[in-house]
């Protein structure tokens, strides 16, 4: 077997979808070639050919992320990997992620991320679990909330190509002061609003905003399931604690429902504390954002750290070679 790695062509990235929904058991529907049109950099793909078949697929996306104390560091984030069924224990994901790795290297990316399937693929790669993310479940009639601050502001309903004007200043906001946070460029943003991959009718998404003296302070997006008379929220971002008690209380007043649910919750969020019956809050944890250190001294040196101090270091990194030796990390509110 002769495997060739390479980024697709412009002509190619549709095989490259249609190749990437198979290796995770669906077939593409034309929503979802859409979708992937409107993400995928070609130039930032890496696939895996034998001969002119598409067995393996993994991008990067040209992202920045948020370190402790507000740098934006600049990050590939990896997706779209899959291996196909007929091609598993080749090797295929390991060529893949390590030219990945040398690549994300090449552009000046010293951070990669990625949110995985299975956690236990990508230790092997030098990545490990840095956020953990939760799904909250909360019975609405006993989701009162007593501890709160008082809302002077107002929540209503906008279009999707009204949030397309207002959500990306608002996650700016709250990205630059909140640490695992990454960029959205114009593509996702015109995705994020545009449905969902699976082709979900957008009458099916609601947005509602929190306003106040004017400036939007925060936002939710959510869709109604009656058949399991429940309320899902997609995304809730806030710049404002006022606004984040405002939209909980929002979705936890539609009538008609039994339960609010919401996906990917920090688990600092504060909203434990303000129920006023926090037993009634179901939290499941799951391992969200992983990391990995493709140069790992310029990223030591971008976040703050909580005290000054100095600390001697010794990386042996057989994936990214240009890591290993021996440093000493000066570092504390002010610098690094």
């Amino acid at each position: 077997m002769n495997i060739e790695f390479r980024p697709v062509r412009e002509e190619e990235v549709d095989d490259f979808i249609r190749a990437e929904s198979r290796g995770f058991g669906r077939n593409a529907t034309d929503a979802y070639l859409a979708h992937g049109n409107r993400l995928i950099e070609a130039d930032r793909t890496l696939a895996a050919f034998e001969g002119k078949r598409l067995v393996g697929t993994s991008t990067s996306h040209t992202l920045k992320m948020t370190v402790p104390g507000g740098a934006a560091v600049p990050t590939g984030g990896i997706a779209w990997v899959t291996v196909q069924p007929t091609h598993r224990r080749r090797g295929i994901n390991t060529g893949m992620m390590v030219q990945q790795l040398h690549r994300i290297h090449e552009r000046g990316e010293p951070l990669a991320a990625l949110w995985p399937s299975e956690s236990a693929i990508y230790g092997r790669f030098g990545y490990e679990m840095a956020v953990f993310g939760e799904r909250w479940t909360v019975e609405r009639q006993r989701s009162a909330l007593t501890h709160s601050p008082e809302e002077q502001g107002q929540t209503f309903f906008v279009d999707s190509w009204e949030a397309r004007g207002i959500f990306p200043d608002v996650y700016q906001r709250v990205f630059s002061v909140r640490s695992g946070m990454v960029t959205r460029n114009d593509a996702a943003w015109d995705d994020e609003l545009s449905g969902t991959p699976q082709g979900r009718s957008v009458a099916e998404i609601f947005y509602v905003v929190y306003e106040l003296d004017g400036r939007i302070d925060g936002y939710v997006k959510y869709r109604i399931d009656r058949s399991q008379s429940r309320l899902i929220i997609f995304e809730l971002v806030t710049a404002t604690d006022e606004a984040h008690a405002a939209l909980w209380k929002f979705c936890m007043g539609v009538d008609l429902l039994d339960t609010v649910e919401g996906n990917n919750r920090p688990v600092d969020d504060p909203l434990l504390w303000m129920l006023a019956d926090p037993q009634r809050l179901r939290r499941e944890s799951q391992d969200a954002l992983w990391l990995r250190l493709v140069d790992a001294p310029v990223v030591l040196a971008q976040r703050r750290y909580a005290k000054e101090g100095k600390l001697v270091i010794e990386i042996q990194d057989t994936i990214c070679p240009w890591n290993n030796g021996r440093f000493q990390l000066d570092g504390g509110p002010d610098g690094a």
